[in-house]
């Protein structure tokens, strides 16, 4: 029972950080994000909650670094396709 109410307050608070982005910050690691960073970074950490046995805030660090290296990895994959067809233009 603990468990599932921390997975909602974590829930409530991730929900209320990414629709009320005013003054005050619910998750300050998150306002760094990009808006799609942020929602992996928040549908990861939902996930990591209801998978693993871990705290909450520990489940926003590890979804944040997922989220950052997938965000890096997608950019890297969009630029290697772009200077592939400049490439092919310019053969």
């Amino acid at each position: 029972m603990k468990r599932i109410t921390q997975i909602i307050n974590l829930k409530n608070l991730l929900l209320k950080f990414t629709s009320n982005m005013d003054t005050r910050i619910a998750l300050p690691e998150l306002m760094y994000l990009s808006p799609t960073t942020r929602e992996k970074a928040v549908a990861i950490a939902q996930d990591l909650l209801r998978r693993n046995n871990i705290s909450p805030r520990e489940a926003v660090s590890k979804a944040i670094l997922i989220a950052k290296n997938w965000a890096v990895k997608n950019v890297n994959r969009r630029v290697w396709k772009k200077l592939k067809s400049i490439e092919k233009e310019i053969i």
